[in-house]
């Protein structure tokens, strides 16, 4: 079974995508591949991780602090 690449005329994408919902669109797009970080960004990306992850313990530790 090989698939064949039928070419569609702009008007026939046109009644397509005008009679498709909004979420059915979504597959439609392209895929954009990942940018590659470099050092500062990776650097950046975990120090606010770090800081979230330090942040969220001072929130549960100030309210188990105050609930007692």
């Amino acid at each position: 079974m090989t698939r064949e690449k039928h070419s569609i005329d702009p008007s026939e994408k046109a009644l397509v995508l005008s009679s498709l919902e909004q979420d059915q669109l979504a597959g439609l797009k392209q895929h954009i591949p990942r940018r590659q970080l470099k050092g500062p960004e990776v650097v950046v990306l975990w120090s606010l991780r770090i800081y979230l992850l330090f942040m969220m313990a001072v929130v549960i530790y100030q309210v188990l602090s105050t609930s007692r």
